[in-house]
């Protein structure tokens, strides 16, 4: 009873108003009777008239009433309350009837109006938010755009440069400047293969100390080795839990991060990898991986074609049987030499030196052992002259050693170095040992152009022939015009001119 009263407003005001009114009729008829006490009996019958009366009104004021408050009160604010319910479910287009001029219908106009206005919010903000949909999707399409430019700029620059030299050393800082650096906050190494052993071999870094080239990773071992060994991209992506632990000290050696190690590809071989790590765990996405993945394949053509050109170099610098350097060479490095010594001032030395007798040993034992003889000959002339010396087959069993800031005294010094060497290798010959003589022309005391210079040295050889071979003179004052000489400065200008 009580909370059905509780809920309805028409029963509070009958309650409150019904109630006390039918109350105070009772308590002025109790009054009444009182006051006409004496005359009751005359008067008991229409007491109780009206005291029937009485309840009658009331009830039919209070039924008069309720009926009211149901119309007029209770079922509109009923209506507005389900417009509320309906409004807060969403349904922001339903209407509240206005079917009065008083308050209540002021109040259905007034919820109709802000229900209005918001639907009108809710609407706007429906089209903020595809709006901001739509932004966020062209942010994204943005973002997405600029990262393959990114890439595309990358990896155009990259190609660019990389045509640019056939360098190995240059190409690799290229590809270090571009890649380990241009791609963000990592470090950076980048391997190439060993010809032999198939070792990794560090050859340039970014963010890692320099101490770090020169590190030797075999096949399998750690990420780098183990993409070299499957010639497939390895990511891993915590360094903590992943078995292949790291070879170099990425960042203070057991830091947690993620290693990205992708293999230089070239008609499936595996030239070399390039190694990344970030210190946080998987912070290599997909799309970085599949860059750089591009980026090792224009790589890995880049230097395996420098490395083509390397060896074509050196093939056309090399002499094929003895493995030092051919006439070209020596004649080019010739020339870079006397420029320096005008230059500076500089002495240079020439060292022509014979095997003795090689012509009767190859007659006897055959060429074969002849071009052993050559070989052997030649690896010991280069084990016994400075790095800055440059041995070279001269022609037949003849070698040249050239020796740049070489005074008289120290050329000399150096072919008795390599007269004595060869003697000391005792290298069977068939008759005894094999021996050189050697002849030293020095640059500008004998001569200051390279063919006098040439030919100088090879009048030196001859009297170091003449003296009975395994033995060591410098050029001097009418050496050249000895008449058993074949040579002359004609003939070297010649040689020197056709190069080989």
């Amino acid at each position: 009873m009580l909370s059905s009263v509780r809920r309805s407003l028409g029963r509070k005001l009958m309650l409150a108003v019904g109630v006390p009114s039918v109350a105070f009729a009772l308590v002025l008829l109790m009054w009444l009777r009182s006051r006409t006490e004496a005359l009751q009996p005359e008067l008991d019958a229409s007491y109780r008239l009206a005291i029937g009366a009485v309840i009658a009104l009331a009830a039919g004021g209070a039924a008069i009433h309720a009926l009211a408050m149901r119309f007029l009160v209770e079922q509109p604010l009923q209506r507005l309350a389900a417009g509320l319910r309906r409004a807060r479910e969403g349904d922001f287009l339903h209407r509240v009837p206005v079917e009065s001029d008083d308050e209540l219908g002021v109040l259905a106009e007034n919820f109709n109006t802000t229900l209005a206005a918001v639907t009108d919010l809710h609407a706007r903000r429906i089209e903020d938010a595809a709006s901001m949909e739509s932004m966020q999707r062209e942010l994204a399409l943005k973002a997405q755009l600029e990262a393959r430019v990114k890439e595309l700029t990358l990896l155009f620059d990259l190609s660019r440069r990389l045509v640019s030299t056939l360098e190995l050393d240059r190409l690799l800082g290229i590809v270090t400047e571009l890649v380990g650096r241009g791609l963000g906050d990592h470090a950076f190494a980048l391997f190439l293969a060993e010809e032999g052993t198939g070792d990794l071999v560090v050859r340039s870094v970014s963010g890692l100390d320099a101490a770090v080239v020169g590190t030797r990773v075999r096949s399998g071992e750690g990420p780098a080795g183990w993409a070299a060994r499957e010639r497939a991209t390895v990511l891993v992506g915590d360094t903590t839990t992943d078995p292949r632990r790291p070879v170099l000290p990425w960042h203070g050696g057991d830091a947690a991060g993620a290693i990205l190690s992708v293999p230089l590809l070239h008609q499936d071989a595996c030239t070399g990898v390039l190694a990344f790590f970030r210190p946080a765990r998987d912070a290599f996405p997909a799309d970085e991986v599949r860059l750089l993945e591009s980026v090792a394949g224009q790589a890995a053509i880049a230097i395996e074609n420098a490395r083509l050109h390397q060896k074509m170099v050196r093939l056309s610098q090399t002499d094929a049987l003895t493995g030092v350097h051919n006439r070209r060479s020596l004649f080019a490095r010739l020339e870079l030499e006397a420029e320096r010594c005008e230059r500076f001032e500089h002495h240079m030395a020439i060292a022509l030196v014979d095997v003795d007798r090689f012509r009767a040993y190859n007659e006897a034992h055959g060429h074969a052992a002849g071009d052993a003889i050559l070989r052997r000959v030649g690896a010991l002339l280069q084990g016994a002259v400075r790095k800055v010396d440059l041995v070279a087959r001269y022609g037949g069993e003849e070698f040249a050693v050239l020796l740049p800031r070489a005074n008289r005294a120290a050329a000399l010094a150096a072919a008795e170095k390599l007269r004595g060497t060869v003697r000391e290798a005792a290298l069977p010959d068939g008759a005894g040992h094999v021996t050189i003589s050697v002849g030293v022309g020095v640059w500008p005391d004998d001569a200051r152009e390279l063919a006098a210079l040439m030919d100088a040295a090879d009048a030196a050889l001859y009297a170091a022939k003449r003296a009975g071979r395994d033995a060591v003179r410098a050029h001097e004052p009418g050496m050249r015009e000895h008449p058993g000489r074949k040579r002359d400065v004609a003939t070297t200008a010649d040689a020197e001119a056709a190069g080989n």
